[in-house]
C-alpha cells in the first residue's frame, strides 16, 4: 500500500514537472520584460533629464506649474518672475500720463521668450519694450503688461487672454502675441493642431479611463502615457520623423491655428481693443546673407545637430506654412529676420531663446510697429462698456 501511494505521488510529480518548468520561464519572461522596461525608462529619462541641461540649461523643461481652470496651468515657482503665491500676476511695466486719452496699455502674450528666459523682470521684451515707447518724446504714454508663461503657445495663449479679459479691471488697447516658435516646436513633437507643453500627459490624464480595456487601470495607463518613454518618443519624433509641407497634418494646422488667431482679432475688436500677431525670429528659420558668426560652440554645435537631423527642417515647416498663410491678415507682423544684423550674440544656445541684448535688439525694432499700430488702428472704445462691436 505504502509503494503504491509512493508510485502515485511520483507520478504526480512527474506530471508538474513540464508545468513548473513553464511556469518557471514565464516567470523569467516577465522579470526581463519588467527589467527591460525599467532600463529603457531610465535611459529615457537620462537622456531627456541630459538634454534639457544641453537646450535648457536646467533639468527640467519648462518651468513648474499650478492648475487654473481658464487656462489648463500657469507658472509657479520661478524665482526670476514677480508674481503672487499662486503664480498668476503678469509683470507691469506702468508710465501714467497726464492725459488719459494719450495713454495706452498694451498687453503681450508669448512663452518663455516673452516672459524672460532665466532672467529678471528688468530685461525682457516688455520691460525694454515700455521703456523704448516712453522714452520717444511723442503725445502717448504706454504700459505694457507681460503675460509671457514659459511654454505657452497660441492655444493656452488664446485661453489666458480670456481669462485676464473676464478677470482683470483694466482693458488693453493693444494685444500683441508673439508667436512662432513653440508653435512650431509642439506641432513637431505631437503632430497635431492641438498640441502645446504637456499635451500627451494632460489628454492621458483625461482620457486614460475609456480610450482602451486597459483603462480600467487608469492611474497606471495615464502613468504609462505620460512617462519618459512616451516623452522620448515624442522627442525623437520632433527630431528624426520628417515633416512633409503639403502633408495633411499641416494643412489642419494652418487651418486651426488661422481660425485661432482670426477669433483672438475679433475677440479684442470686441472690447474695443487691436491685435497684433509678432511672428519671431529665431536662429533655425532666419534667412540672414550671412549666419550668426557671433554665437558660441555650443550654439553652432546645436546647429549642426539640427542640419544633421530634420530638427531644422521640422521647425521650418509648421513656421513657414503658418506665415505664409498668415501673411496677408491686417494683423500680421512679420519679425522673421529682425535679428539679422545684431552684432553681438543674441540667442541662447538653443537659438530660440533670447539674451538680454537680444530682447533688448527686439524692443527695439518692435517699438516703431507699435507706435504705428496705436496710431493707425486707434481703437474707439465706450466710457461706459465692453460690447462687442458689429462693424
Amino acid at each position: 500500500m505504502a509503494e503504491s501511494s509512493h508510485t502515485s505521488a511520483s507520478n504526480e510529480s512527474s506530471s508538474l514537472k513540464p508545468v513548473r518548468r513553464v511556469l518557471k520561464a514565464l516567470w523569467r519572461a516577465i522579470k526581463v520584460v519588467v527589467l527591460a522596461v525599467m532600463a529603457v525608462e531610465v535611459l529615457s529619462f537620462l537622456l531627456i533629464t541630459a538634454s534639457n541641461f544641453v537646450f535648457y540649461g536646467g533639468a527640467r523643461e519648462g518651468y513648474g506649474a499650478v492648475y487654473d481652470p481658464y487656462t489648463l496651468f500657469l507658472v509657479a515657482d520661478n524665482v526670476h518672475v514677480s508674481r503672487d503665491k499662486d503664480g498668476r500676476d503678469p509683470v507691469e511695466h506702468k508710465h501714467v500720463a497726464s492725459n488719459p486719452a494719450n495713454h495706452r496699455t498694451i498687453w503681450i502674450f508669448g512663452g518663455s521668450t516673452t516672459r524672460g528666459f532665466k532672467g529678471p523682470d528688468e530685461k525682457t521684451i516688455a520691460r525694454f519694450l515700455a521703456e523704448r515707447l516712453n522714452s520717444s518724446g511723442g503725445p502717448l504714454s504706454f504700459t505694457v503688461v507681460n503675460f509671457g508663461v514659459p511654454s505657452f503657445n497660441s492655444l493656452l495663449e488664446v485661453k489666458y487672454l480670456q481669462k485676464a479679459l473676464i478677470e482683470r479691471n483694466d482693458k488693453p488697447d493693444l494685444i500683441i502675441f508673439y508667436d512662432g516658435a513653440n508653435e512650431a516646436k509642439y506641432f513637431a513633437e505631437h503632430r497635431t493642431a492641438d498640441a502645446h507643453h504637456g499635451y500627451r500627459r494632460t489628454k492621458a490624464l483625461i482620457e486614460s479611463y475609456s480610450k482602451s480595456w486597459f483603462g480600467v487601470l487608469k492611474p497606471l495607463n495615464a502613468a504609462i502615457q505620460a512617462s519618459f518613454t512616451k516623452e522620448i518618443y515624442d522627442k525623437l519624433t520632433q527630431i528624426l520623423a520628417p515633416i512633409e509641407p503639403n502633408s495633411p497634418l499641416v494643412q489642419d494646422l494652418v487651418r486651426t491655428a488661422v481660425r485661432r488667431y482670426d477669433y483672438v482679432h475679433s475677440l479684442a475688436r470686441g472690447f474695443g481693443a487691436e491685435f497684433l500677431l509678432v511672428w519671431q525670429p529665431m536662429i533655425w528659420v532666419e534667412r540672414c546673407s550671412t549666419p550668426h558668426q557671433n554665437q558660441d560652440r555650443s550654439s553652432r554645435l546645436i546647429r549642426r545637430f539640427g542640419d544633421a537631423t530634420a530638427g531644422r527642417n521640422n521647425f521650418a515647416v509648421p513656421y513657414e506654412a503658418l506665415m505664409d498663410a498668415l501673411k496677408d491678415k491686417p494683423y500680421f507682423a512679420n519679425c522673421r529676420d529682425i535679428l539679422c544684423d545684431s552684432q553681438v550674440q543674441v540667442y541662447t544656445p538653443d537659438g530660440v531663446h533670447l539674451r538680454d541684448e537680444g530682447n533688448r535688439f527686439v524692443a527695439e525694432k518692435l517699438a516703431p510697429i507699435v507706435v504705428q499700430w496705436c496710431q493707425t488702428h486707434r481703437a474707439t472704445r465706450s466710457a461706459t462698456s465692453y460690447g462687442i462691436r458689429l462693424d
